[in-house]
């Protein structure tokens, strides 16, 4: 069964600075939400406490019936978390087939073949490119192949850091369906939305916008896609 995240009056930061203030929202199961908002408003400061990379201050967060509060981060990733940050989320001396193998903790090598197929399958890409080392990829091939690491640990939750951010107009259209594809297979998906919003927000079913560290509304990305304030909402632009 997919598991949906409930945060709950989160206070969190760095050290003993907060940054987000009293956060709750609700990522709701087989569903793609988004968040957006400004940049420094604690869009990734917010996922990074989900996977406690952050100091958590006050409040809980549950994934299903779970409290993963303050949990070691591999634990929570055990969990059935799949965590993309937007940068630093490849092996980049190691080929991509490589970077595919180590996300598999256990198996037989069949079973091991077994999931970096349905991975390829998704990523055609990655198949064509297995041998070359990560580094020689373009950003969306990059992305392609975090999340496809990701995945390999077959996770019900799958947290995404602004993945088409300086893509090529091709790559975020590849790189956002197959993330459709993804959440079409049952898996949930929460996304920090930077740039291409547009784009973004019509597959998405809920927005969150947080700013000065607050969860200021949840809407219906139809609603935000219309509204006469979006640059102000999006990117603090008045």
């Amino acid at each position: 069964m997919t598991h949906g995240i409930t945060i709950s009056n989160l206070t969190s930061g760095y050290g003993k600075l907060p940054i987000l203030n009293s956060v709750s929202l609700q990522v709701k199961p087989s569903s793609i939400t988004t968040v957006v908002g400004p940049n420094g408003a604690g869009k990734t400061t917010l996922i990074k406490s989900i996977v406690n990379l952050v100091s958590i201050m006050s409040g809980t967060i549950s994934f299903g019936e779970t409290d993963i509060t303050g949990m070691e981060t591999h634990k929570i990733i055990d969990k059935g978390i799949g965590f993309v940050p937007q940068t630093s989320n490849i092996f980049p001396n190691l080929s991509v087939h490589e970077n595919l193998e180590l996300s598999i903790r256990s198996g037989s090598a069949d079973k091991t073949r077994e999931r970096i197929r349905t991975i390829y399958d998704k990523f055609p890409r990655l198949e064509e490119r297995s041998k070359q080392q990560g580094k020689t990829l373009s950003g969306g091939e990059r992305q392609m192949l975090a999340i496809g690491s990701a995945l390999l640990g077959e996770p019900d939750l799958l947290i995404l850091d602004e993945p088409v951010t300086g893509l090529s107009p091709q790559l975020t259209e590849e790189v956002i369906n197959s993330i459709v594809k993804i959440n079409n297979d049952g898996t949930s998906i929460l996304w920090v939305v930077e740039e291409n919003p547009l784009q973004v927000l019509a597959v998405s079913d809920t927005t969150f916008i947080i700013q000065a560290g607050a969860v200021q509304s949840e809407t219906a990305p139809s609603e935000l896609i219309n509204s006469p304030d979006f640059n102000e909402i999006f990117m603090g632009i008045s």
